[in-house]
């Protein structure tokens, strides 16, 4: 079970978009913002929606009659909701005092990205954002909390199940931070800053999907961090 989990794992996060890289001859996320959005929806998340429901479906040891539990998908009325908020919060509270001690992180732009868009433009812009984060959210809760933590917290255990969820997540990102660090010639203190910051927000995640009994409450504060960094860049 822990291999099959391992390989489509890295297939969904590395193979895929790591073959589009050779046969382009260069990274997605050199592309233009909204272009790239778009590759790594294609290139990545949608992967990571996809391929845990083909191997329950078609690659699991045992059958599975409910695809929503197996991934953690299940409704426990306002609790779920209520531990992401919680979580959320522990978050900003934890990631400011970091913050203000390690410094700036490694920014997860190109440089001269950004700038305010006004108007139909910034509606539309907004629009492609909120779906994006929409896909995102739904896409890695269902691999990581949904598929990595909710079986191999079934035949690990909770501490077991935690750690390789917090791990792998944070080995997804690698890739990424290892390009905008050679691009914005990050300094040791900045990789700092986002690794700490990357697994405080593993670590919480995978708490709020405990303590939130569903993947709802790790998705809840997924998007409500997303949120930020968009209120975030509105005002700056």
């Amino acid at each position: 079970m822990l291999k099959r989990i391992l390989l489509v794992w890295f297939v969904a996060n590395f193979v895929i978009a790591g073959l589009f890289a050779l046969l382009t001859g260069g990274w997605y996320i050199r592309l233009p913002a909204f272009v790239g959005m778009a590759a790594e929806l294609g290139l990545v998340m949608l992967p990571n929606l996809l391929f845990p429901i083909l191997l329950l479906r078609y690659g699991w040891p045992a059958p599975v009659s409910d695809f929503r539990q197996a991934l953690g998908w299940q409704r426990k009325g306002w609790r779920p909701i209520f531990i992401g908020l919680i979580a959320f919060v522990i978050y900003l509270i934890l990631s400011t005092f970091l913050s203000n001690n390690l410094g700036p992180s490694i920014p997860y732009n190109l440089p001269g990205q950004g700038g305010s868009i006004s108007g139909l433009a910034g509606l539309l812009a907004l629009l492609v954002f909120i779906i994006f984060v929409v896909i995102t959210v739904v896409s890695e809760e269902t691999m990581f909390r949904g598929l990595i933590q909710t079986q191999t917290s079934q035949s690990y255990g909770v501490l077991a199940g935690v750690l390789f969820t917090v791990v792998l997540f944070g080995l997804r990102h690698l890739p990424a931070d290892i390009f905008y660090a050679h691009i914005w010639n990050a300094t040791p203190r900045m990789w700092l800053a986002r690794q700490v910051d990357l697994y405080l927000c593993a670590i919480l995640f995978s708490l709020a999907r405990y303590f939130g009994r569903s993947t709802y409450a790790s998705a809840t504060m997924h998007f409500l961090i997303f949120m930020l960094i968009l209120v975030q860049g509105f005002i700056s």
